[in-house]
């Protein structure tokens, strides 16, 4: 079918995000999954990634995730090494990864003050990429093609903008 799904996807996050005033709270309110990442916690986040896992595939949930984290405060158009854990959840799910690239011109957004201005934002879909057949063996060659392709498809966007 075509159209835009206007479900929400899951969302996983770390817990110490439902602090944050406003921003947790929403976050809270619109369905986020909070996981522990704490030291010394694994196995508590081992079985709750099960628990979101087995929820991913019986109710063929979708899941919004960030690879880059909040990681990357420089806003120049490169992507910091993306975290494994989302394509480690796609492979085990066997579920596909459709990544979206988002590009914010650096007039836009002043990052050390908060301060918005007004502009355009550019924002592309790229193909999903299958994770049918691949194991956990494949998830650092995943990660590293996914990354390479939305950094491809950033330049891009940052050319036209």
């Amino acid at each position: 079918s075509s159209g835009i799904n206007a479900e929400w996807p899951l969302r996983p996050g770390k817990r110490s995000l439902l602090y944050v005033p406003f921003f947790g709270w929403a976050a809270y309110l619109s369905g986020h999954e909070f996981i522990t990442r704490k030291s010394g916690a694994s196995g508590e986040v081992r079985d709750h990634m099960n628990l979101i896992n087995e929820r991913i595939k019986n109710e063929r949930l979708r899941v919004c995730v960030f690879p880059e984290g909040t990681r990357n405060k420089a806003f120049d158009g490169k992507m910091l090494p993306f975290k494994k854990g989302g394509f480690h959840m796609a492979q085990q799910c066997q579920a596909p990864i459709v990544p979206v690239v988002i590009y914010i011109p650096p007039s836009l957004y002043d990052g050390k003050n908060w301060v918005f201005n007004s502009g355009v934002i550019r924002m592309k879909v790229l193909e999903p990429i299958s994770t049918v057949g691949l194991s956990s063996d494949d998830v650092t060659e995943l990660t590293n093609s996914v990354q390479t392709k939305m950094q491809e498809a950033l330049d891009e966007l940052s050319k036209r903008a």
